[in-house]
């Protein structure tokens, strides 16, 4: 009899450390970009009406052996605090047997932390020092472990936040042997001169400024509206995406698109590559030191699953985890002609 893994939050956790995500989250690019129809149609999909707001983004990944959903819920509590529940379930692609239900609200942060952190890698110059960082949440403060790794020369953070006692306390808690971390006032303080911006905000209006960036420098965008539509109409050489269906969905590309600064068929037409391209190769990502460069990443499903299914492999190895039996019996369907 087949069992179905339940991994919960803290146990998936344990199982998966920043080198092996961002390890993980770039063989999942490679695959994308090897493979390309490995996303759900569509890649995000939502729903609502029962209480709960639901969101689902699918994948499959060839090389795990494994495809799934990232399913997220969000509601109201009794007390009027809004709970966010997180899991992704794997199933076998070739049958569709379930595999595993992994808790993915740990799992999500460090996966958004190493989507910034491999795009810093592929698109960044080798040579980066400085790097400008907006936003001090839990995945600003996951990323600096993956960035380290993938940029041994970083040794200076300029940081900033909406409150700037946020920006303080952060430089505090996070300053490290070889980093210096520097409270900025203003995002415009902390972006300037600084050869990596990343921004993960919530950010309902966009802040992010041409006039704020370095010449040469790379800006990846991971959260909500953060970028305004100039930096890519006047400042930037190269302007990549993970996957432009959900890139015109939500976040900054799909501010300017709301807002009427750009169109999607101009959005399109502007981009250079997805992270699949990027991931396999030049030329597809920065073609010399001097270019700006510009990714709006949000996270697609294959980086969430290959996380989810590296915890898992690591929990059937391990014993982690609880298992529940499951019947080999299926249903068949018979046609008849």
């Amino acid at each position: 009899m087949s069992s179905l893994l339940i991994l919960r939050r803290d146990e998936a956790q344990r199982l998966v450390g920043p080198a092996e995500a961002v390890a993980a989250v770039e063989a999942a690019w490679r695959s994308y970009g090897t493979h390309r129809k490995v996303l759900s149609t569509p890649s995000s999909m939502g729903l609502s009406g029962g209480g709960a707001v639901f969101k689902a983004k699918g994948a499959i990944l060839p090389r795990d052996g494994v495809a799934g959903f990232r399913l997220v819920a969000d509601h109201a509590e009794e007390t009027g605090r809004e709970r966010t529940e997180e899991w992704f379930w794997l199933a076998d692609p070739g049958t569709g047997r379930p595999l595993a239900l992994v808790e993915g609200f740990g799992l999500h942060l460090l996966r958004t932390a190493a989507t910034g952190a491999v795009a810093a890698r592929l698109l960044a110059r080798p040579d980066c020092r400085v790097l400008g960082l907006v936003g001090t949440g839990r995945i600003a403060a996951a990323l600096l472990a993956p960035l380290r790794l993938v940029l041994p020369g970083l040794e200076k953070v300029q940081v900033a936040a909406r409150r700037p006692a946020s920006a303080e306390t952060f430089a505090r808690q996070h300053a490290a042997p070889g980093l210096s971390i520097e409270p900025c006032a203003t995002p415009a303080e902390a972006v300037a001169g600084a050869d990596l911006v990343v921004t993960i905000t919530a950010a309902a209006a966009a802040f992010l400024r041409p006039e704020h960036l370095s010449p040469g420098a790379t800006v990846i965008g991971l959260g909500d509206t953060e970028i305004e539509a100039g930096v890519l109409t006047q400042w930037a050489d190269r302007f990549i995406v993970d996957d432009l269906a959900f890139a015109l969905v939500t976040g900054s590309v799909a501010g300017w698109v709301a807002s009427g600064a750009l169109t999607r068929d101009a959005v399109a037409a502007r981009l250079d590559a997805d992270v699949g391209e990027v991931a396999l190769g030049p030329p597809r990502g920065r073609a010399a030191p001097a270019q700006n460069v510009l990714a709006v990443v949000q996270g697609m499903a294959v980086g969430d699953l290959a996380l989810a299914a590296l915890a898992w492999r690591r929990a059937m190895e391990t014993g982690a985890g609880a298992s529940v039996p499951l019947s080999m019996e299926g249903t068949r369907c018979a046609r008849q002609g």
